[in-house]
């Protein structure tokens, strides 16, 4: 379970933010959001005028509420104002304010959202703030799209909560109070379903005041109030209408309200208008968490949550789950009732974030629909005959003494030692868990992201990988792993092994990197077409990056300045180069040009920028650089001795039959390791046992499948193992 904490202070202008995260590795930091923009305050309010127009909606208006003011707005129009409007502050590009989306963001590449419970916990201090749709915030709409928005109260008593004992029933007490202009019957209904499952529910039609008080020292688990309630302004009071001569609020009723929690109340649901204020008293009380309506709500809206609500939780899901499953079934009553999902709000303790709430943790002894023990017993029955049926197999096949292999029964049952055309592994034998993922890191994998990412996509939908650059520094396989590191990606793609620096600081952070090749590749040189040169050692590339050789004239060539260029200090390519041609702790000499990207290199070396020098080269991956029309890729040797290898096949294509020919990587000398400069592709995970490393596990299952390396054959690299023809 992962618990992402974010409190708002009062402010001068604005409210000072902290971050938390439990649940994984995470330094909380503090960021400032500006006051919300007058625009958003007045769309918002707005929003509520023409909401509450609504014909529907005036019904449910408790006489405490004023209602009936003509308005002049349209609900469905104010609604799109209120997100737009939402966006656009929580999206602002305020210094102060980016770092805690970024973290946001961050720490949802950390998680696997589809298969992990994320709570979003929201402390603000205001109650105008707890009214505004937060869940309509792109970051939590696309980044925690199965987590709930729940809102803290807080409690200023330092009363410790014993956690209440498991009961061996269910017990629901329902309290229909003054409903006016609603039909409870239909939330009835929906609630004393409930029965057949074996929950006990009990049921107070307009009680009176004393009625009530007295019901609430018995023992329950959940309370349920459908009928008129309403909540001051400022959300600190709210009161419940009994009947048609007495309001309480929950004050009046705090002693048998404190009795009915020390007996196990843990859950109330106020399927009622504006219950704000509700909650904040029932918590105060010390009350583990309600479920209440920020605004009005129609009839059929309060019955369809109920519903949508009991039909989750009565199938063990948390109540979290619970609550944002009903809540999102609500969409289908958006277009009549705009806004009207924003409604159902969860707010809560936070020491109840901490334990799942479910049906079955409520009770000793789970309930079990009678078709579920049914279904178990066929499930016996079945496993029964086929183990039944397999030894019959066996055993005639023991006593006849069929030879396996050789007759069609092969096909079927095969001893483990023989092998008959075994099947070629293919990307659906992989299990991928579910959600979205970002990942990112060497430039070399280009090719490989635009096709055999792309494969993976088709055939797992689920699985959504999102490529992902740093804002600020260069792509390349030190980023990605920084970028790994850093919480922002959940796996990267490197073209180098991790460092020890890399793994020294993963260490320190309580983790550990591991690396699974996937694929081979190689380095190659290039230069500009007219340049004289056949072909360097490894020597003489050491001294032209060292700055020792200056001018070409010195290796065999022309009388021409060189002009070394690279790429990122950090990036696998570099790190490659060093390993192969430096000494340790040696670096590149100082004019040496670091690029961005392979294309700006390309371009430089090319002369495509126009520029008149000629003598410049670059060091990459061999499948960016090999089939370039500009440049002239050229041989290497390890010594003066020989042999230079080609990283091409065949002769050299001539610039001018390009691109109609082009160079052809030769994938046989980076296989058998003839080419002086190979190296391997690999998958970089963190190995914490979360779902961004079971993410990054299957994606490099998938890679080594048959297809996979297949595909990445065709993307230009050499398969990191052999495939069973």
């Amino acid at each position: 379970m992962l618990i992402v904490k974010m409190k708002l202070f009062d402010k001068e202008s604005g409210f000072h933010t902290n971050l938390e995260v439990t649940g994984m590795k995470f330094e909380p930091i503090e960021g400032f959001l500006p006051a919300p923009p007058p625009a958003l305050n007045s769309s918002f309010a707005n929003w509520q005028l023409s909401y509450r127009g609504l014909d529907d909606v005036k019904s449910c208006f408790s006489s405490r509420l004023t209602a009936g003011k003509v308005v002049n707005y349209s609900a469905p129009e104010e609604a799109q104002a209120v997100k737009a409007h939402l966006n656009e502050w929580l999206n602002s590009g305020d210094r102060a304010w980016q770092p805690i989306r970024d973290q946001l963001i961050s720490i949802a590449n950390q998680s696997n959202l589809a298969g992990e419970e994320i709570h979003v916990l929201l402390d603000v201090p205001e109650t105008n703030l707890s009214r505004f749709p937060w869940q309509e915030w792109d970051i939590f709409k696309n980044h925690y799209p199965n987590a709930e928005v729940i809102l803290r109260i807080r409690n200023p008593s330092s009363k410790t909560i014993i956690p209440p004992q498991n009961s061996s029933k269910l017990r629901i007490l329902v309290v229909v109070g003054r409903s006016d202009g609603i039909n409870t019957e239909s939330d009835l209904e929906v609630i004393q379903e409930l029965e057949k499952k074996g929950v006990e529910v009990i049921t107070l039609i307009q009680p009176s005041f004393q009625e009530l008080y007295q019901a609430l020292f018995e023992s329950y688990q959940i309370f349920i109030f459908t009928g008129h309630s309403s909540s001051q302004e400022d959300g600190k009071i709210g009161w419940i209408e009994l009947n048609n001569q007495e309001s309480v609020t929950i004050k009046q009723l705090s002693e048998p309200f404190k009795k009915a929690i020390d007996n196990g109340l843990q859950l109330a649901i106020f399927n009622s208008c504006d219950g704000i204020g509700l909650a904040n008293q029932l918590t105060q009380l010390n009350l583990l968490q309600c479920i209440v309506m920020r605004e009005p709500v129609p009839d059929v809206v309060a019955v369809a949550f109920l519903k949508y609500f009991f039909k989750e939780f009565t199938a063990n899901k948390s109540l979290f789950t619970s609550v944002h499953e009903a809540r999102n079934r609500l969409g289908y009553l958006n277009e009549k009732y705009p806004g009207v999902i924003w409604l159902p709000i969860l707010c809560i303790r936070e020491s109840a974030l901490y334990k799942p709430f479910t049906l079955q943790g409520l009770l000793k002894n789970p309930i079990l629909k009678p078709n579920i023990w049914q279904g178990m017993l066929k499930k016996h029955l079945l496993k029964t005959e086929i183990i039944m049926l397999l030894f019959l197999i066996f055993s005639i096949l023991s006593i006849i003494n069929i030879t396996i292999g050789k007759g069609p029964l092969s096909r079927l049952i095969l001893p483990p030692e023989i092998k008959v055309n075994p099947r070629e592994s293919i990307l659906t034998d992989v299990n991928t868990p579910p959600g979205t993922f970002r990942y990112g890191g060497s430039t070399t994998w280009a090719k490989i992201r635009g096709l055999v990412d792309d494969k993976i996509k088709q055939k797992f939908p689920q699985f959504n990988l999102v490529y992902t650059e740093h804002m600020s520094l260069p792509p390349g396989s030190g980023t990605g792993i920084r970028m790994l590191l850093d919480g922002q990606i959940s796996f990267s793609q490197s073209s180098r092994p991790i460092q020890p620096e890399e793994q020294q600081r993963a260490n320190q952070m309580g983790v550990k990197l591991k690396q699974i090749p996937v694929a081979i590749g190689g380095m190659a040189v290039i230069v500009h077409p007219e340049l004289d040169i056949k072909g360097l050692t490894l020597k003489q590339l050491k001294g032209i990056y060292t700055g020792k050789l200056t001018n070409w004239q010195q290796v065999g060539g022309p009388n021409l300045k060189i002009t070394p260029y690279s790429a990122p200090r950090d990036s696998g390519g570099t790190v490659i180069l060093k390993k192969h041609l430096l000494e340790t702790g040696q670096d590149f000499a100082p004019n040496v040009i670091y690029t961005r990207t392979p294309t700006e290199a390309i371009n430089k070396v090319g002369n495509l920028n126009k520029e008149r020098d000629n003598g410049g080269i670059y060091m990459a991956s061999a499948y960016n650089l090999v089939g370039q029309c500009s440049v002239k890729p050229v041989p290497i040797g390890r010594s003066n001795h020989g042999p230079f290898v080609a990283p091409y096949e065949g002769k050299l294509v001539p610039t001018e039959d390009c691109p109609e020919q082009r160079n052809k990587l030769n994938h046989k000398v980076f296989q058998n390791s003839k080419y002086p400069i190979t190296r391997r592709l690999f998958v970089i995970i963190k190995e914490d046992s979360g779902y961004d490393q079971k993410a990054g596990e299957a994606y490099a299952n998938l890679l080594l499948t048959d297809e996979g390396q297949k595909l990445i054959e065709e993307a230009g690299f050499i398969p990191q193992r052999g495939l069973e023809k």
